[in-house]
């Protein structure tokens, strides 16, 4: 998608890099984690690498990948050790069935329509081993200070509002996208990456085996 890609690259064009810092929202799946100790962990939608750069300094390998070319430079400047992959999450994932045991997906599963969310997790599905973890973080649909219920109106919760085009999930949304997963956490908490308040919901979806 030529547009959002340069939408992303303007973005990041303009990012410093004191502007890279992540937050610690993966302490609590650090047992998830550290059975992807033999095999890179994949960050979809990677942006500027602030997960990315969590997983390095803990030793973990990482399959970084983004659709912006400037995201990844940005990515490979922060962490040259990381394997950067252009991509367009609307296409199927270029990995092997079963190739990773843990796939993060953070705040890049809610810019689609539903049918294609929906196709973007089952293509994650199919990447993962069996007992296999999804770990995201996704918009809320009280997250209003970044656009819930602003704009014009798509679909149920889906909205273009300044220029982007962006979901908002509830937790029956959620559980009904991850229905055929396992789901021991399913929260909605604040985060402050931002610099103002942004409401999220944070899920680990573990795949049946």
């Amino acid at each position: 998608m030529p547009g959002r890609e340069r939408y992303w690259d303007r973005i990041y064009e303009a990012l410093r890099p004191e502007d890279v810092r992540y937050d610690l929202w993966l302490e609590t799946f650090r047992p998830q984690l550290e059975l992807s100790r033999d095999t890179p962990v994949i960050d979809l939608g990677c942006g500027a690498g602030n997960d990315t750069l969590y997983l390095s300094e803990r030793g973990y390998r990482v399959v970084a990948c983004d659709a912006s070319a400037e995201a990844l430079r940005r990515v490979k400047e922060l962490v040259p050790e990381a394997d950067v992959r252009q991509l367009d999450l609307t296409e199927p994932l270029p990995f092997a069935d079963g190739a990773a045991q843990v796939v993060i997906a953070d705040l890049s599963l809610h810019y689609f329509p539903w049918d294609v969310t929906v196709s973007i997790v089952r293509e994650i599905g199919r990447v993962l081993r069996p007992g296999g973890t999804l770990l995201c973080r996704v918009n809320s649909v009280r997250d209003t200070a970044f656009g819930a219920g602003q704009g014009v109106r798509l679909e149920p919760d889906y909205y273009e509002w300044e220029g982007q085009r962006k979901r908002f999930f509830d937790r029956k949304q959620l559980e009904e996208l991850l229905r055929e997963w396992e789901l021991p956490e399913l929260t909605e908490s604040t985060m402050n990456r931002y610099g103002k308040p942004k409401v999220v919901w944070t899920a680990a979806a573990g795949k049946r085996g």
